[in-house]
This record gives C-alpha cells, sequence and structure tokens, in this order.
C-alpha cells in the first residue's frame, strides 16, 4: 500500500459540512456503518497524518485543504465554553454521549495542524483575516477552559471522565489525556507563535500554565517505578497495561519523559501483542473487569498497532516496522480497506454469551458515571449501531473465523499512512 492510497481512502470518507457549520471532515467511518460522525479525537490523529504527508511532500495541496477545512468545522462546533465534545453530526449537532474532556486537547491540536499546514506552505492567501482571529480566540477560550474546568490544581493534572477507551478504565487522573493537553497546548503556543497568527496576550496565558501542568505530568508518571496508565480519582495507581502507555512517544514528549518514554511503549508492545493474530490489544481481555469493554470480543486494533509501527520507525527498526505494517495489511479486504479491529469466532461467541446476551455489555457502554446528561434516544441510537453490528459479525462468523469491525475506518487508514511516511522518512 503506498502512501496515495491511503490519502484516497480518507478523501472518501471526507464530507462536506451542512447548515451554518463550515468546512468538511473526515467521518469515522462509511455513513452508513457503526460510526457516522465525526470525532475531534480522530480527527486530529488524521490531521497528524494529513500534516506528515505535506511535510514528506506527498499530495501537499490535497493534504492541506483538507487539515484547513477540519479546522473550519472545529470552529464551527466549538461550544460557547470552549469546549469539544466526543462527536458531532456534520450539521454540527452534537451526538456526544459519553464525558470525554480529551477532546478539548484534540481541537487545539487540529487548529494548530492547519496554522503549520499554512505557514509551512506559504498558503495564507488561502484563508482570510478573519480565519486567524477565529482560530486565535478558539485557542483562548479551549485554554480558559481547560484551566477553570478540568484542571486539578492540587494534583497538578487534568482530570478525565473517560477518553480513549468510553469508559471508567479513563476515569481520574490518566497518562492518554494530560498528555494529549501537553502536546495540544505545546502546539498551540507554537501555532500562536507563527507569523499569521502572532497572538502575545494568549502566549502568555499559555506560557503561565503548560509549565506547571508539564511539571504535574512528569512527576506523577516519571517517578514511579514504572509508567503508570493513570491514577484513579482517589489517587491510587493504575499500572494494567493498555495502548495508552504510547503516549509519551505519540505525542512527542520525550523530553518529559526521558527514558521512562520507551519503556512505557516497549511494555505496551509486549502485553499486548495478540498471540494469535498478532497486532496490539487495546487492553488485557479479563472481561469481568467492569472498566474493561471487548467490543465484540478481544482483538488487535489496527490503528494502535500502527502507532507501534511508527515507534518501531522511528527507533531505525525498520524490518520489525514493515512486519507490523504487513500484518495489518494481511487483514484489509479486497478494496484494501482496514478495519478498526479484529475478533474471532471463539472471541465474539464468549463476548455474546458472558457480555452482550446477558446485559452486562450495555451496563458498561451506558454506565450513569461516564454517561453525558443525554436523552435516551441518543443512546437508543447508539444502542442500535452496536446491535445492527454485532448482527452483522454473527452472520460473517458462519464462514469465517476471523472477522473484522467497522472497515474502512479512516483513523487507521491515517495512522498506517503517518507509519509509511515515517518509514521513508
Amino acid at each position: 500500500m503506498h502512501p496515495e492510497f491511503h490519502l484516497d481512502v480518507l478523501d472518501d470518507l471526507v464530507y462536506e459540512a451542512s447548515g451554518d457549520v463550515e468546512g468538511a471532515v473526515p467521518l469515522a467511518s462509511d455513513p452508513d456503518h457503526r460510526y457516522p460522525y465525526a470525532y475531534p479525537r480522530d480527527i486530529a490523529c488524521i490531521t497528524r497524518a494529513w500534516l506528515a504527508a505535506v511535510r514528506a511532500g506527498v499530495d501537499v495541496d490535497r493534504s492541506r485543504r483538507h487539515i484547513v477545512d477540519a479546522a473550519r468545522f472545529h470552529l464551527g462546533v466549538q461550544g460557547d465554553d470552549g469546549a469539544w465534545q466526543q462527536r458531532y453530526a456534520l450539521d454540527g449537532t452534537d451526538k456526544g454521549i459519553y464525558i470525554q474532556e480529551d477532546n478539548v486537547a484534540h481541537g487545539l491540536r487540529v487548529l494548530s495542524h492547519a496554522v503549520f499546514a499554512l505557514d509551512e506552505t506559504d498558503s495564507w492567501s488561502a484563508v482570510g483575516d478573519e480565519f486567524v482571529d477565529d482560530v486565535a480566540e478558539a485557542i483562548d477560550q479551549a485554554i480558559a477552559y481547560t484551566r477553570r474546568e478540568l484542571y486539578d490544581p492540587n494534583a497538578h493534572l487534568v482530570e478525565s471522565t473517560t477518553s480513549i477507551h468510553e469508559g471508567r478504565i479513563e476515569s481520574g487522573y490518566t497518562l492518554w489525556v494530560n498528555a494529549a493537553f501537553v502536546s495540544g497546548l505545546r502546539q498551540a503556543r507554537r501555532a500562536l507563535s507563527v507569523g499569521g497568527v502572532e497572538q502575545s496576550d494568549i502566549e502568555s496565558r499559555i506560557d503561565e500554565f503548560l509549565p506547571i501542568l508539564e511539571g504535574g505530568v512528569e512527576r506523577a508518571f516519571t517517578s514511579p517505578q514504572q509508567v503508570p496508565r493513570r491514577y484513579s480519582p482517589e489517587g491510587e495507581l493504575d499500572f494494567r497495561p493498555d495502548v495508552t502507555l504510547f503516549s509519551p512517544y505519540y505525542f512527542g514528549l520525550s523530553d518529559l519523559f526521558g527514558d521512562a518514554a520507551d519503556e512505557a511503549a516497549q511494555r505496551a508492545a509486549t502485553a499486548l501483542e495478540d498471540p494469535r493474530l498478532g497486532g496490539l490489544q487495546r487492553f488485557l481481555g479479563f472481561y469481568r473487569d467492569f472498566e474493561v469493554h471487548q467490543h465484540g470480543g478481544n482483538g488487535p486494533w489496527m490503528q494502535y498497532t500502527a502507532w507501534h509501527a511508527q515507534y518501531r520507525y522511528d527507533r531505525g527498526e525498520n524490518a520489525r516496522g514493515d512486519d507490523i505494517l504487513q500484518n495489518v495489511a494481511s487483514y484489509a479486504d479486497e478494496d484494501g480497506h482496514i478495519p478498526e479491529h479484529l475478533t474471532t469466532r471463539a472471541r465474539f461467541e464468549s463476548f455474546v454469551e458472558n457480555e452482550w446476551d446477558t446485559g452486562l455489555d450495555f451496563e458498561k457502554e451506558f454506565d450513569d458515571a461516564v454517561l453525558r446528561d443525554v436523552s435516551f434516544d441518543l443512546v437508543s441510537e447508539e444502542l442500535g449501531h452496536m446491535r445492527d453490528s454485532y448482527e452483522g459479525i454473527a452472520d460473517r462468523v458462519e464462514t469465517a473465523d476471523v472477522v473484522g469491525f467497522a472497515r474502512p475506518l479512516a483513523w487507521c487508514h491515517a495512522e498506517f499512512l503517518t507509519a509509511l511516511i515515517r518509514a521513508d522518512a
């Protein structure tokens, strides 16, 4: 698979915004599949890939245009309080059902990526002064919201309810969320120092807050013998391995973490490798743990497996990176589309017997502790997507022992694209 192929797949998943919202964004998957929404977390990782393409000279104009369009969409859906939520319809309707604080950091990343793409291609003429002013104002509002609503001044960390895993396993003070905010703030600071966007007042507010958060993150996550994935809301250390141990590497925080960044990534790679299918599982599959969601049966997730490939390429371990990507590509369909994650017949049947039919999965997915104050209609809509997905999987495992979910998933193709670019760097 060449970088251009993944850019084409992403192209097919980009849709124009509607109503009063400007821009265009990649939906997580095809509109008739399980994830017919725009997710700021996914989009920030996708704009990261497009920015990597810009910097590598791969289809520069198209990649830059998509980043700027995604930024316009995020300007349109940012809340009056300065926050971004879990997911949105194309008309800007808030479709989020979970409390996910990290999306504020991802919104900052998307806006910053747009500034970098415009600056590095000298394309400021493609946007007007109003866009630049709107980006600066949105960054300022997001930072104010973070300090006011999310930052715990006693722990010196950002507290979260859920994030990348959409469950209680992300409640408390997590490595992923805090690394995302350090990265988002750093990128926003750089974006505001670019010639066309200079905003000294906002820069000074970041300069006041960022070192405090960086100090809290360094202290909390590098002082233990191993990097923890989180502190619980009560401050208890959680060392269970999961893919968020790649966060220091993924967000480029080696200056804060030092050797601990490699320790964490290596531990995740070792602990989470699927012994049968290859690739990285999100976390270990102990279904009785109420904080762990199996999503149809535990198995490797392709976007996180691509993180592992990126990590190996950046360490100069190109042969291992190639092997990892070849494993991912082996699970693509005849069109080259990569699924979100995989499961086997036995794992899916175990999930149905132990979690779906018993209602345990419903209790995990729609836990009051992590839900926003949303109507039951929205919960029912999500449950319908889940039911349709699992009914489809049940039909497929009649004839296939290994099946994939949500193919193509935009995020997976973005991370594969980034890995290919790292391989050629």
